[in-house]
C-alpha cells in the first residue's frame, strides 16, 4: 500500500492596526446589554480585590478595537478585554484610548 502525503498550504489574511481617519462613520447601534456594565466591573474589582492586576496589564470595557484585515475595515467591541502584557507608558502619563472627534459633540 503506497501513502500519499499531501501539504497544504494555508495563506492567512494581511492583518494591519492603523489609526481610523478622524471623519471614518461608526455604526450607530446598541452593542451592550443592560448587564455588560456591571458584570465588567465587578470581575475587574474582583481581580484588583484578590491582587490580580500589575501594573504591565491592560483590563478595559466599554470599546471598541478597529483592525484593516484583507483591506477591509473590522470594527468589534468586546464587553471586557484582559492583555497580559502590554508595552509601559512613559512616567506621568495616562494610557488613553483614541475617541474621534464627532460633529456637534462637546
Amino acid at each position: 500500500m503506497t501513502q500519499l502525503q499531501v501539504q497544504r498550504t494555508v495563506t492567512l489574511p494581511t492583518i494591519s492596526w492603523e489609526k481610523l481617519p478622524d471623519d471614518f462613520a461608526f455604526p450607530d447601534r446598541p452593542v451592550e446589554n443592560n448587564f455588560q456594565p456591571l458584570l465588567a466591573a465587578a470581575l475587574r474589582e474582583s481581580l484588583e480585590l484578590a491582587g490580580l492586576i500589575l501594573e504591565s496589564m491592560l483590563i478595559a470595557s466599554n470599546f471598541g478595537i478597529c483592525a484593516t484585515v484583507a483591506d477591509r475595515k473590522v470594527i468589534k467591541a468586546p464587553n471586557w478585554i484582559y492583555v497580559r502584557s502590554v508595552n509601559p507608558i512613559p512616567e506621568n502619563e495616562v494610557r488613553r484610548s483614541y475617541t474621534p472627534r464627532i460633529e456637534g459633540s462637546i
